[in-house]
C-alpha cells in the first residue's frame, strides 16, 4: 500500500483526495494547505490527519507519494523539499513558474532517481484518445484548439503562470501529441484584459497562436478568460479528406459551467497510471511544454 499527501487544497486537490481513495494499493494519509480552515475541514471529509507543519510530514517515512497540486508559485519550493526527502511526486502542471531554474530543477530529479509524473491529464480524456485513435493511418495537416473560459481572474491566472502557462499549458501539449512533432516557430497576437490590469500585471486575457510544426503540420490555438458564454473546450483536426471533432466524443454540450466536467475521469487515470509503473512519466513533455509557453509569451511581447 502506498500511503500519500495532497499538497493544496483547491478544486484540483479535492480531485486527486477523491482519486487516491479510489486507487488500488493507494491511500490518503495526508492532506496540507496554508490554509488551516480549508486543510482541517479537507481531512475531516476525507476522514485522513494534517498537520501545522509540513516538515512534520515530509519526515514521515511511510508517506511516499506527494501529490502537488498547489498554486504555480509554490511548486519549485514543495519540489526541492521533497526531491531532499527522496519522495514519489506527481506534480500538476507547470514545474516551475521560473523557467529560469527549471534545468537546475530537473538536474536535481534526475540525479536524486526522483519518480516523478507531470499532471499532463488530457492526455487520459476518452475523447481525446480516441480522436487519437481516428488519425493513427491519417495525415492531420491542420490542428484547430479552442479554450475559453467565462471567469476573468487576473489574480489567479498570474499566481500560475499567466494566459498560455496556466490555460495554453495543456493544449500546447496535446498538440505535439496529437502531431507527434514539435513547433519550430510560433506567432503570438494578445490583447490584455484592460490596459490597467496588463499594466499591472503583465498578462493577457484573449489570444490568437499560430504555430507551425517540424512535420508540416499548422496548429491555431484561441484562448480567452473573458466569453460571456461559459467555458467552452475544443479541438479540430482536418485532413485533406476528413475533419474530427472534439464534441462528437462529449457527452456534455459545448459550452458548459464546471471547467473540469470533461475531464474529471483523466485525473485518476494519468495518477494511475503512474502508480502502476513506479517510474517517471511525462517529465520530457512537461520540460518541452514549458519551453513551449515562453516562446509563446516571447512572441505576444514582440507582437
Amino acid at each position: 500500500m502506498i500511503k500519500s499527501c495532497v499538497i493544496g487544497l483547491s478544486k484540483i486537490g479535492q480531485i486527486h483526495c477523491n482519486n487516491l481513495k479510489k486507487l488500488k494499493n493507494t491511500s490518503l494519509n495526508f492532506v496540507y494547505d496554508k490554509n488551516l480552515t480549508l486543510r482541517k475541514k479537507t481531512a475531516k471529509r476525507f476522514k485522513c490527519k494534517t498537520s501545522n507543519s509540513f516538515e512534520e510530514i515530509l519526515r514521515n517515512k511511510e508517506i511516499k507519494l506527494f501529490i502537488i497540486a498547489s498554486p504555480t508559485t509554490t511548486h519549485e519550493y514543495y519540489l526541492n523539499k521533497l526531491i531532499q526527502y527522496k519522495k514519489m511526486i506527481y506534480c500538476e502542471k507547470p514545474i516551475s513558474l521560473n523557467s529560469s531554474k527549471l534545468n537546475s530543477l530537473v538536474k536535481k530529479i534526475k540525479t536524486n532517481k526522483i519518480k516523478i509524473c507531470i499532471g499532463l491529464n488530457r492526455r487520459f480524456s476518452d475523447a481525446y484518445i480516441k480522436m487519437k485513435k481516428l488519425i493513427k493511418n491519417k495525415k492531420v495537416k491542420i490542428i484547430q484548439i479552442i479554450s475559453r473560459s467565462s471567469n476573468a481572474n487576473v489574480k489567479q491566472s498570474v499566481r500560475n503562470g499567466g494566459l498560455f502557462m496556466d490555460k495554453g499549458f495543456h493544449f500546447f501539449d496535446l498538440a505535439c501529441w496529437f502531431a507527434n512533432s514539435f513547433p519550430n516557430k510560433i506567432i503570438t497576437i494578445a490583447n490584455p484584459l484592460s490596459t490597467k490590469e496588463f499594466l499591472k500585471n503583465n498578462d493577457y486575457s484573449d489570444a490568437v497562436v499560430n504555430m507551425k510544426f517540424k512535420n508540416k503540420i499548422i496548429v491555431e490555438y484561441i484562448f480567452s478568460r473573458n466569453s460571456r458564454l461559459g467555458h467552452e473546450e475544443r479541438i479540430k483536426l482536418f485532413g485533406n479528406k476528413f475533419k474530427i471533432d472534439s464534441d462528437k466524443f462529449f457527452k456534455k454540450s459545448i459550452i458548459y459551467k464546471n471547467f473540469d466536467i470533461k475531464h474529471k475521469d483523466s485525473y485518476l487515470k494519468c495518477l494511475e497510471k503512474f502508480v502502476y509503473l513506479n517510474k517517471s512519466l511525462l517529465l520530457n513533455e512537461g520540460i518541452r511544454t514549458q519551453r513551449i509557453c515562453d516562446e509563446v509569451l516571447r512572441s505576444a511581447r514582440i507582437n
